[in-house]
């Protein structure tokens, strides 16, 4: 007799599973966009207390919710074209990555213009270690990313001791490739 799923496992390939966990990413990533008065954060830095600059971790936790809501929305498109049996030959589940580049391109999305592939590669750079660490685990990892922006032509980072500034990671830039994604879902459930 075959054991059953686990809930875990059945989560895994779950696809409205991953669309909650996107909306719900999405929902916070609006909410820090739309942020909160400087007295409000002042006096919240004071209250802990808190010796960093309240508007830069604003901006870090809404990159790193909007970055986390597209990893999201691509995997749920993924995941209900593994349910439906319409996913690339060479994808067999959905992947544990953060590698956005990649999985937008499973998923078939429309290819995305050169500013979005920037968005994407800038996401997953967030996603893998600039949005929780001070550098990346391996030089090479910001080497390869670096490399892959300079190809798209995008030079806005040379100086690896500098903080990254995903100058083109805001609200108008990540709602378009959301929408895309989150409309792909729906025209899949049909």
């Amino acid at each position: 007799m075959k054991e059953p799923e686990s809930i875990h496992a059945m989560r895994r390939k779950a696809p409205l599973h991953f669309l909650a966990k996107a909306d719900n990413a999405r929902f916070v990533a609006y909410l820090l966009h739309e942020g909160t008065s400087e007295e409000t954060l002042s006096a919240a830095a004071k209250t802990l207390p808190y010796g960093g600059t309240p508007a830069v971790a604003v901006r870090e936790a809404f990159h790193r919710e909007a970055a986390l809501a597209l990893e999201l929305i691509v995997k749920a498109v993924i995941a209900q074209k593994l349910e439906l049996g319409n996913a690339p030959e060479h994808v067999t589940r959905v992947k544990p990555v953060h590698d956005l580049p990649g999985l937008w391109q499973d998923a078939e999305l429309p290819k995305p213009s050169v500013d979005q592939q920037m968005l994407l590669v800038r996401a997953r750079r967030i996603l893998n270690w600039s949005g929780r660490y001070a550098a990346p685990r391996r030089d090479e990892q910001f080497d390869t990313d670096q490399a892959e922006l300079d190809a798209l032509g995008a030079s806005l980072v040379s100086d690896p001791t500098r903080a990254e500034r995903s100058t083109l990671l805001h609200w108008d830039t990540f709602e378009p490739l959301y929408t895309t994604a989150f409309e792909a879902f729906w025209e899949l459930r049909g």
